[in-house]
C-alpha cells in the first residue's frame, strides 16, 4: 500500500493516463464499483480510495493537490484522498451535536485586529442549532448571527510549511459573500488549538458543507 505522498504522485500518474498503464495495478475493492460516464475513471478511483483508504494517510500537502489538479483529476476523488488522513471521527458521518461555543477566538480582517496578541481582542464563536454567532468581548456592535444554511464555505488559511502546512486561521463564507475569520490570539507564536477545534467541529456538525485548505507562503 504506498504511502502519502507517493499515493498521490501515483494518483497524478493514473490520471494523466487514464487510470492505465500500471504495471502492477492496486487490488482493487471486492464490492461493486459503478460506470456512471464521463468522469467514471475518476469516480471508480474514489469509490476504490473509499474502500482502501483505511491504511493510507494521505495527508495532501498543497503542491500534492495542485498536482493533482493539474492531472485532472477531479475534486471528488482529491477530497476522498483528503478524508483519509483525517481522524476517523470527522468521517465517521456522525453528526454531533450542534451546540458548541469556542471562547477566545479573535476575530480578524478588515477592521478588526490582525497583529494583536490580547485576550481583550477576542470573543466567542457561539454555535446554537441552526445558528452560528459571534459576541465581541469589547464592542457589541461587531456582534454578528447568522443562519448556518447560509454558509457556502468553511475554510482554512495555512502557511506552507514542509511536509504539512500550518493552519493559523478558521473562517467560513456566506452565500451572499460575507467573509468571516478567526484565529488564536498568539497566531503569530504558531498557537492554532481553537482553529483546529473550530474546524474539526464544523466539519463533524456539518459535514454537508464545503471545506477548502487556501495556502499562504505568510500570514
Amino acid at each position: 500500500m504506498p504511502d502519502g505522498a507517493a499515493g498521490a504522485r501515483e494518483a497524478a500518474r493514473s490520471a494523466r493516463h487514464g487510470g492505465a498503464q500500471q504495471s502492477e495495478p492496486e487490488p482493487r475493492p471486492t464490492g461493486p464499483v459503478r460506470d456512471t460516464g464521463a468522469d467514471a475513471p475518476f469516480d471508480s478511483l474514489a469509490a476504490t480510495i473509499r474502500f482502501v483508504a483505511d491504511n493510507v494517510a494521505y495527508s495532501l500537502t498543497t503542491p500534492e493537490i495542485l498536482e493533482l489538479r493539474t492531472a485532472g483529476v477531479s475534486e471528488t476523488v482529491i477530497q476522498a484522498m483528503m478524508r483519509s488522513g483525517a481522524p476517523a471521527a470527522a468521517t465517521s458521518g456522525i453528526e454531533v451535536a450542534r451546540k458548541a461555543e469556542f471562547s477566545g477566538l479573535a476575530r480578524v480582517g478588515k477592521g478588526f485586529i490582525v497583529f494583536g496578541t490580547s485576550a481583550k481582542k477576542t470573543g466567542r464563536l457561539v454555535v446554537d442549532g441552526e445558528n452560528v454567532t459571534w459576541f465581541d468581548a469589547e464592542d457589541p456592535k461587531k456582534n454578528f448571527s447568522i443562519y448556518a444554511r447560509n454558509i457556502k464555505e468553511v475554510f482554512n488559511t495555512c502557511v506552507l510549511r514542509p511536509g504539512k502546512n500550518l493552519c493559523l486561521e478558521f473562517g467560513f463564507v456566506t452565500h451572499t459573500g460575507e467573509e468571516y475569520r478567526f484565529r488564536d490570539p498568539g497566531w503569530k507564536n504558531g498557537e492554532n488549538r481553537l482553529v483546529l477545534e473550530a474546524t474539526t467541529y464544523f466539519r463533524q456538525a456539518f459535514p454537508s458543507l464545503f471545506f477548502s485548505e487556501r495556502a499562504v507562503s505568510e500570514l
